[in-house]
């Protein structure tokens, strides 16, 4: 439940009284700071999210080496908002694209500007990763690297005022292949690595934008063919098993967290098949799934050439990656679909509107383009009665509370 308080001293003018009048007088605005409240403790706000706020005052701890590779040390920064000081908070941690052969972790600090300034607003830490690049390590180094990454962050949650127990993870291009892979590689699959071993790099759920998900079939249109080979070392038509290998779908399980999978349809880098191809075998497994098809989108979710626009817009699409994180790492926004703080009739309202949709066909098939994560209270995939009634409970409770 979400309580926005006030400070006990907020309201009185301090200063020496020159008449009843000003005795009466409120302090000015600017000292009356909201103090915003999820479930249990402060967050930096405002509730729901605003892209018009300024982003939070933040704590960072830049080049933590979570481990070394032939010489090389493998880095990540973790960056938590100085409001949630010693609070125990979820996090989400970011992988980098680039054709698994550029990029670093720096790139957070210049892109995805919007959904960062969400998470944190909402008292969210965040982490972004390096990981060995193919010119300098095959697959499955990449892959190793970034279960390393989790692992590390597990091992380390106390230091950083994280919850093992509350981590997502998303990527884009390059970065959603790997986010894919932490979703269904398991670590009977052989691809943990070494490193801090006995404990879990299996994350909570997943945001995968438009990554690789099955190197046996096409990937993307001319350069891209090349790329792959870089990272099997070798065409995957001449090394089959290693690109099964290297393919998320080849481990997708029913006990997979929560994938988001979002992928323009005219995407010629990496393939809107490709996307199409995960979320088919996610729903065969049984696991929980949803694609979102981005009209008019070529990479990047940049406009295809000849249109403006893409649908949903961009706008939405942040909201969307942020709302997944919300629904699955923070327990006291359950049921707020708007996420404004309070459990009510609107809720209600915008779940009706999204009953009867399924986050991604059997076949693969899109769902909605406005699919919303916070609308999925049974985690099945689908928004239905279930979902309807959950929320009704959830109501109940919080009014009783």
């Amino acid at each position: 439940m979400i309580v926005l308080a006030m400070p006990a001293n907020a309201g009185i003018c301090i200063a020496p009284p020159v008449s009843k009048k000003d005795i009466a007088k409120p302090a000015p605005k600017e000292t009356r700071k909201k103090i915003w409240k999820l479930g249990d403790r402060i967050v930096p706000g405002p509730i729901p999210p605003s892209l018009g706020a300024p982003e939070p005052v933040l704590d960072i701890w830049r080049g933590e080496v979570f481990g070394k590779e032939a010489g090389l040390s493998l880095q990540l920064d973790v960056i938590k908002p100085k409001a949630c000081r010693g609070q125990t908070v979820p996090i989400a941690v970011y992988f980098h694209g680039g054709g698994w052969r550029s990029g670093n972790r720096y790139g957070i600090y210049n892109t995805i500007r919007i959904e960062r300034k969400f998470l944190y607003q909402m008292g969210f830490a965040i982490a972004s990763v390096d990981y060995r690049l193919s010119q300098q390590a095959k697959h499955p180094a990449q892959i190793n690297d970034c279960k390393l990454a989790i692992r590390y962050l597990r091992k380390n949650a106390k230091k950083f005022g994280i919850d093992p127990n509350r981590i997502g993870v998303w990527g884009h291009s390059a970065g959603g292949h790997l986010v894919a892979f932490l979703g269904t590689a398991d670590e009977k699959d052989g691809l943990e690595g070494p490193g801090l071993p006995g404990i879990s790099s299996k994350p909570q759920c997943v945001v995968e934008l438009y990554g690789p998900t099955d190197l046996t079939q096409p990937v993307g249109e001319n350069g891209w063919r090349g790329i792959t080979e870089e990272l099997l070392g070798c065409k995957p038509k001449a090394c089959l098993e290693k690109a099964i290998n290297a393919s998320p779908v080849t481990y997708a399980d029913k006990d997979d967290p929560p994938e988001l999978i979002i992928h323009g349809e005219n995407d010629s880098a990496i393939l809107y098949l490709q996307g199409e191809l995960f979320a088919r075998k996610l729903k065969q497994v049984g696991a929980t799934c949803a694609l979102i098809k981005v009209k008019n989108a070529e990479h990047q979710f940049t406009p295809y050439p000849g249109y403006l626009k893409i649908s949903p817009p961009l706008a939405r699409i942040r909201w969307v990656i942020a709302a997944q994180f919300f629904r699955y790492l923070e327990p006291s926004l359950k049921g707020d679909l708007d996420v404004d703080g309070r459990v009510n009739l609107r809720d209600f309202v915008l779940m009706c509107k999204q009953s009867g949709s399924v986050g991604a066909g059997m076949d693969g098939s899109p769902g909605p383009e406005w699919w919303n994560p916070m609308a999925d209270l049974n985690s099945d995939g689908l928004i239905d009665l279930k979902d309807m009634a959950l929320l009704l409970g959830i109501a109940f409770n919080s009014r009783i509370k």
